[in-house]
């Protein structure tokens, strides 16, 4: 039977479409943490590693993008009614010109399942407050810098 486990996830704040447009790359992601560490995910040729995540179809509410990217990207299911609201996280998109960002507001919730790349990921991996900073996004470094600050990881 899948084990029920805790996760913080994150799903950017309502823009205007115009606004979004201009200076916001619509994007979601999950922020799992368990034994004091934060999962990350890389994508299939890239070097960075970042909260894994990706952005809304046309249509798609937050919750409906979370649930569909958590499984894609990590083979979970997200529990019904467990969804949070946790925090807004705000920071240049990594790889884009200067000046395009990336907003999130993040939310805690339940999955079931067991995690797994999938799809467009190809690796996983735990990482605690003393990762290479280099090896993340700046989102992913805004977010693991709040999870040491609450305690959350070490």
């Amino acid at each position: 039977m899948p084990q029920r486990q805790p996760v913080v996830a994150c799903v950017d704040a309502s823009t205007s479409s115009a606004e979004a447009t201009a200076l916001f790359i619509d994007k979601l992601a999950l922020v799992l943490v368990r034994d004091r560490k934060q999962l990350v995910a890389r994508s299939r040729g890239k070097t960075a590693f970042f909260t894994p995540g990706g952005k809304r179809e046309a249509g798609e509410s937050d919750e409906a993008a979370l649930r569909r990217e958590c499984r894609e990207e990590l083979s979970v299911e997200l529990i019904d009614g467990t969804i949070e609201p946790y925090g807004v996280f705000q920071a240049q998109a990594h790889g884009k010109p200067e000046g395009t960002m990336v907003r999130m507001t993040c939310f805690t919730a339940e999955y079931d399942g067991t995690l797994a790349a999938n799809d467009e990921v190809e690796e996983l991996r735990w990482i605690a407050s003393d990762c290479p900073r280099a090896d993340l996004s700046v989102t992913s470094l805004m977010i693991l810098d709040d999870l040491k600050a609450k305690d959350l990881i070490d």
